[in-house]
């Protein structure tokens, strides 16, 4: 990932992952088996993200989006605004004995609110994970927004990026990917890892390289056989089984409101 200042705001540029909101420049490509297969990806990932950032505007809980760019080097990418103390998981693998409660509950409904948001504009935004949400600080105030939407879905658009949430986040029972459920799922896992510090069934920080493999195939497996960690001593433990257990929410909205609801708002 680049990630490159230009009057005052940045451009961040994927060249290869999830949530892609970059092209990586032809050049790169060369030489790469399948770099034809995989250029077609890449590119339909710009065009997904770009379509979808538009569509979804302006809102304070989606990472703000300010157009296309050129910049030398880079053929094409998307100007998006910073969000200056990185990844959601990163933070938390960092910070996590820091993090109170109450910032804790906070963080967990401005996610819902920023999923509940790309529903209720037909986006399901398919790779929703602990990573693909950024943590911005503004004076004393930290808070979260939603980003990469490179592998997202929009029915009414007829836009597919193509992209299913990573283990943990991934619901295997479900077969309707352009469901809201694929997000309701994911959103369950991500309170689950904010209010707790540590992924499902995984204790420390997020599991890097071949140990995350592993451990997505046993969490995967798990998941399949039923099983979910005892949330009895989580905050908002019933609203997390809610959305990967009982699975009596359909869209984010209805999290948001269960969230509001427990938080006395």
């Amino acid at each position: 990932m680049e990630t490159i200042s230009k009057n005052g705001r940045t451009a961040i540029v994927f060249r290869v992952g999830h949530g892609l909101v970059g092209k990586m420049p032809r050049d790169m490509q060369e030489g790469l088996p399948g770099r034809e297969e995989f250029g077609a990806e890449i590119d339909n990932a710009f065009v997904v993200e770009r379509k979808l950032l538009s569509r979804l505007g302006i809102h304070p809980r989606i990472v703000p989006y300010y157009g296309p760019c050129t910049l030398e080097g880079i053929k094409d990418g998307l100007l998006l605004g910073e969000a200056n103390c990185g990844d959601l998981q990163s933070y938390i693998d960092k910070h996590n004995a820091k993090i109170d409660d109450a910032l804790r509950k906070k963080w967990s409904l401005q996610v819902a609110q920023a999923v509940a948001y790309t529903h209720e504009t037909g986006v399901i935004h398919s790779n929703l994970g602990t990573t693909n949400v950024l943590v911005h600080q503004t004076g004393q105030n930290l808070d979260l927004l939603l980003a990469n939407f490179g592998g997202s879905r929009c029915v009414e658009l007829n836009l597919d990026g193509g992209l299913l949430p990573d283990n943990p986040f991934s619901d295997p029972c479900l077969t309707d990917y352009e469901s809201p459920k694929v997000d309701v799922f994911s959103l369950g896992v991500v309170i689950y890892v904010i209010m707790t510090g540590h992924y499902p069934f995984y204790n420390g920080p997020a599991p890097q390289n071949a140990e995350r493999f592993v451990y997505g195939e046993r969490v995967r497996m798990l998941f399949e056989q039923g099983h979910f960690p005892n949330l009895s001593d989580v905050p908002f433990g019933g609203i997390i089984a809610g959305c990967c257990c009982a699975r009596r929410f359909e869209t984010a909205k209805e999290v948001v409101a269960a969230l509001e609801a427990e938080m006395g708002q």
